[in-house]
């Protein structure tokens, strides 16, 4: 087997070129010095049959991998999920409380006795009649 076979073949096996472009090469070589001898056409698919395992043993493992990292990964995902929703809904009951009190501060200090401006803990202390708030 001639130099620019082996380069070829070299090539492929080290994965910088693809099946495709290796059968063009070889193809071509071929072309230039006459056929390609048995021995050559046989190192060039056993070297493609290595090639396609190692291909496909790399798919696997890959795949593998990312299924055992979704795995790890999913809890976690499902607890921060968890946790921002109860942080909204925590966040949203106390907007609707500020809102209630606000509401009710303004319904108080429609009331010509409202003491709201003054240090008190309720600033309808003393009149039962009108709502009271904190």
């Amino acid at each position: 087997m001639n130099n620019e076979k082996m380069r070829v073949l070299d090539l492929l096996e080290a994965g910088k070129i693809t099946a495709a472009d290796a059968a063009m090469l070889l193809d071509s070589l071929g072309k230039n010095q006459g056929f390609m001898s048995k021995e050559t056409r046989e190192n060039v698919e056993e070297k493609l049959q290595r090639f396609a395992q190692d291909c496909s043993k790399l798919a696997k493992e890959v795949g593998d991998k990312v299924h055992v990292f979704y795995k790890g990964v999913e809890p976690k995902i499902k607890k921060v999920s968890q946790t921002a929703l109860e942080k909204v809904a925590c966040t949203l009951e106390d907007l609707a409380c500020s809102i209630s009190e606000s509401l009710e501060k303004a319904d108080c200090c429609d009331d010509e006795n409202c003491c709201c401006n003054e240090e008190t803990t309720c600033c309808n202390e003393g009149n039962d009649e009108a709502p009271r708030h904190n």
